[in-house]
């Protein structure tokens, strides 16, 4: 295509510009797209309403705030120092101690929050104050609870991979099942970086708890209740009882029931987790409609296809294409938030790494992952600043303490693309 370079100096131009300018993100995003469209297509914006309509008219849609719900239902009722307590006595016994907790507890709380920044602000106000209390290492302790806080995204539910698979049309039950495997490898992966760091340094962890059945008993029965609301939810999914959005409301009336037992949930609560529901859903949905506009004028210049066209043509290894995907999202996560960094580059990314043989399911963990990476890389890592609040620590402590972190998911991504099986296997299962 004749414009192509043209096309694209213009458009990361004026999106640069209405970035800097102050706009929300989604607007910024919607802006540019317009922009390209009157620039250089023309014509009737009739198109932009019945486009929006389509996006919107799916039921899909309608599981994410209801798991959003569930999730601020158990991050405003106090389940995290739950969690915290009984995950002491099962993992605090290995090299590590109560790092492994930060790990533990922030898997267990991710598979019933769906949300990173709840997790790493739950974990973070609830264990630090105990690691501090018993000397751990600080940027140990700091960057473990910002990478656990990670895990919000990848271990189901996961906001990112609903909006993912309304917007490329892939199945949300499959994708959500997808995120559990490679969301366990990442949790061993930190668990046993963690061992291993301490074995070889043990004045990381001065403190290792001491076995005591007594204890590992009453920390499952603590963990049981959580347990049977993840069971229900991904179990309904996997064996095909329920629809994500059926799991969503299963879910979100089950958070209600467990807080309520609790005695956690009163009017202010419930109020507040409504509106925080309301106003997440409406900034995520915003970006969804800049997006979309700015989709259909990069797809009517063909822009994507052309780029999908040429990388085929030109022969360049698929390996190659997908390593500079990764370096893309890397850089773009060091500047923008994880979901818009998503959504501004799936238009493009897609529709090539699908021209190249990649499984749709398997790319939408990648994404995943790459976001998860975003939120712990400087400078706008928003889970850096959510540990740094809670901890009042300097920023560069937070930072020095993830950045092994960083590696180990960079390291995770190589083994799935070796191995994708292990992202695909267990949805394709659902299938029988």
């Amino acid at each position: 295509m004749e414009n192509l370079g043209l096309i694209i100096i213009v458009l990361v131009v004026i999106l640069f510009l209405a970035l800097f300018s102050g706009l929300w993100i989604g607007v910024a995003i919607g802006f540019t797209g317009l922009m390209i469209y009157l620039l250089f297509i023309g014509g009737s914006l009739d198109l932009l309403g019945i486009l929006q309509f389509n996006i919107f008219n799916s039921f899909i849609w309608t599981s994410m705030p209801l798991f959003m719900f569930m999730g601020n239902i158990v991050f405003r009722c106090g389940l995290g120092d739950r969690l915290f307590s009984a995950a002491v006595p099962l993992v605090g016994i290995f090299p590590g101690g109560l790092l492994h907790t930060n790990i533990l507890s922030c898997a267990i709380f991710a598979a019933s929050s769906g949300s990173s920044l709840a997790t790493a602000a739950t974990m973070g106000a609830i264990a630090l104050p105990e690691l501090k209390k018993r000397n751990y290492n600080q940027r140990m302790a700091l960057g473990s609870l910002a990478a656990g806080g990670t895990l919000g995204i990848m271990i189901p539910p996961s906001i990112p991979f609903i909006v993912y698979g309304a917007w490329v049309g892939e199945s949300i039950g499959k994708l959500f099942i997808a995120g559990v495997f490679p969301g366990l490898l990442l949790t061993f992966f930190f668990m046993a970086y963690i061992a291993s760091v301490s074995l070889l340094n043990p004045t990381i962890t001065p403190i290792r708890e001491k076995f005591n059945l007594r204890s590992v008993v009453l920390g499952i029965k603590d963990l049981l209740p959580i347990g049977f609301l993840i069971l229900c939810v991904l179990g309904s999914i996997y064996f095909g009882i329920a629809t994500p959005t059926e799991a969503a409301a299963v879910g979100s009336i089950g958070a209600i029931v467990i807080a309520a037992g609790y005695r956690k949930l009163d009017w202010k609560g419930f109020k507040g987790a409504l509106l925080e529901t309301a106003s997440t859903t409406g900034m995520i949905l915003l970006c969804v409609v800049g997006t979309q506009i700015m989709a259909m004028a990069l797809a009517d210049l063909r822009i994507p296809a052309s780029i999908a066209e040429f990388t085929a043509s030109a022969g360049i290894h698929r390996g190659l294409v997908f390593l500079l995907i990764v370096l893309l999202y890397l850089v773009l996560g060091c500047f923008i938030d994880a979901l818009s960094m998503t959504l501004l580059t799936l238009p493009v990314t897609f529709p090539l790494m699908m021209k190249l043989g990649f499984d749709s399911i398997w790319y939408g963990v990648i994404v995943v992952l790459m976001s998860e990476i975003a939120l712990i890389t400087p400078p706008v890592g928003m889970n850096l600043f959510i540990i740094q609040r809670v901890s009042k620590e300097k920023l560069s402590e937070v930072v020095y303490g993830a950045l092994p972190f960083v590696g180990i998911m960079l390291a995770t991504t190589a083994v799935l693309y070796f191995f994708p099986e292990i992202a695909i296997w267990l949805p394709r299962q659902m299938l029988k």
